[in-house]
Formats: C-alpha cells, sequence, structure tokens
C-alpha cells in the first residue's frame, strides 16, 4: 500500500470509530432514560397539587424540628497546641427522630391502602416457616 492509501484507511477508519462513539452514546442514553421509566412504573402517581402538600408537610415538620437543641448533636473537643479549644467532631445524632417527625406529618397527607400482593407476599413467607 502507498502512504496516501494508507493515510485515507486510517482516515476511514477514524471515522468509523467516531460514528461507532456516537452511537454508543446514544444507546447509553436510551438505556438510561428506559430505566428510568422501567423504575418510575410501579410507583404511585401524584397529581402537582399533591407533590405541593407533600413538600408543605416536609417542610413543616422540619420547620417545627429544634435545631438548636444541643441534645441532638454528639460534639467532642479538643486543644490546639496554643491553648485554643476546638471542635474536633461534630454529629447530627437524631436522625431517626427527624425521619419518624417527617414521616408523621406525610402519614397524616395519605390513606393507607389495602394492597392484596402484599398479603400474597406475607402468606407465602409464612408457609416458608
Amino acid at each position: 500500500m502507498t502512504k496516501d492509501e494508507l493515510e485515507i484507511k486510517i482516515s476511514t477508519l477514524q471515522n468509523l470509530v467516531v460514528q461507532k462513539n456516537d452511537e454508543l452514546t446514544d444507546y447509553a442514553a436510551q438505556i438510561q432514560r428506559l430505566s428510568g421509566e422501567l423504575k418510575d412504573l410501579n410507583k404511585p402517581k401524584l397529581t402537582p397539587l399533591q407533590f405541593d402538600e407533600l413538600r408543605d408537610a416536609i417542610e413543616e415538620a422540619i420547620g417545627q424540628w429544634d435545631f438548636s437543641d444541643t441534645d441532638n448533636y454528639s460534639i467532642d473537643y479538643g486543644i490546639d497546641y496554643d491553648g485554643r479549644v476546638h471542635c474536633e467532631s461534630f454529629d447530627f445524632d437524631n436522625a431517626d427522630d427527624l425521619g419518624r417527625e417527617i414521616y408523621n406529618y406525610i402519614s397524616e397527607l395519605f390513606a393507607e391502602a389495602t394492597a392484596p400482593e402484599d398479603e400474597i407476599s406475607t402468606q407465602e413467607h409464612l408457609n416458608q416457616d
């Protein structure tokens, strides 16, 4: 092969690589979109008004939480070489309580539905034991 023929072949192959990479990117985007649709398929549907009410309940629960209560935190202090006290670690300990509080506000917005498939699953679980 001549130099020109090799350069043309290299150029053609580079173009094919770019084209295939573009196709792979498109396929990856389609997979991601379809995976999101699959994930959302069995989720309960809420109206925009219900989402607003849900957001309001979460904001109200968080607004009622006393973040200034020092019993909600674990603080470890240390002393620097120059004698100054500093905070070495600062942890929020009551995330479970905050989560429970948010759940209580949200649960007031909904009525629990019966789900026959849950009863079947529970019955199957009991039969296995």
